[in-house]
């Protein structure tokens, strides 16, 4: 019977000082796909891979992340991967900034786990987003980008073959994500709401 307090999660990072990881990884900003998560089921990095495997064009799919008590996932994740897809493994700091800020798109595709930060982060820096359709990832993304589902439609490769070379949609899409996390997803605006909520314990 104790009320709860919902502060959301920030998404406006602070964009990156260089482009070295990109050269290092052999990636041209604007033409690659992201994803971003722990290699682990719920967040689907195998179908994911999977997914991309049935489009067609040259971009790179860069799926950064991994889990050393998964190996078994991550083995698959690599044995489903073509040429296309890059796996970098786990990028920190300024280096997944620099990815994040010059993808084409970001594709979220966690099932659980509520607000993800991978995801509001991506939407803060200005990024198309497709994203696995849950009421959690609706939540966040809103109208701001597309939704997919792993079974039925609309499916992700299908979301990609409609999105990828579109340029003005995804820049529309990119618009609507910066104003969806200036709207409610600021660190000064969560800063503030756990100051109130501590003053008002006190």
């Amino acid at each position: 019977g104790v009320p709860s307090h919902m502060i959301p999660y920030g998404g406006d990072l602070e964009p990156p000082t260089g482009t070295e990881v990109l050269e290092d990884l052999g990636l041209d900003s604007g033409e690659y796909l992201l994803y971003v998560s722990r290699f682990e089921p719920e967040n689907n990095p195998d179908r994911v891979v999977e997914a991309y495997a049935k489009t067609e064009g040259r971009r790179r799919l860069v799926m950064v992340g991994g889990a050393p008590y998964a190996a078994g996932l991550t083995a698959r994740v690599k044995d489903l991967a073509d040429d296309r897809v890059v796996l970098p493994g786990p990028v920190y700091g300024d280096g997944y900034r620099q990815l994040l800020f010059n993808c084409r798109l970001y594709i979220h595709a966690t099932e659980v786990g509520g607000t993800h930060p991978a995801l509001v982060e991506a939407m803060g820096a200005g990024r198309p987003v497709v994203y696995y359709d849950t009421p959690e990832n609706r939540e966040v993304a809103g109208n701001a980008g597309a939704r997919f589902r792993f079974e039925g439609d609309p499916s992700l490769e299908g979301v990609l073959v409609r999105l990828l070379d579109d340029d003005a949609e995804l820049e529309n899409m990119g618009r609507s994500s910066r104003r969806r996390i200036e709207g409610g997803y600021l660190w000064s605006d969560v800063a503030d709401a756990y100051e109130k909520l501590l003053e008002g314990l006190c």
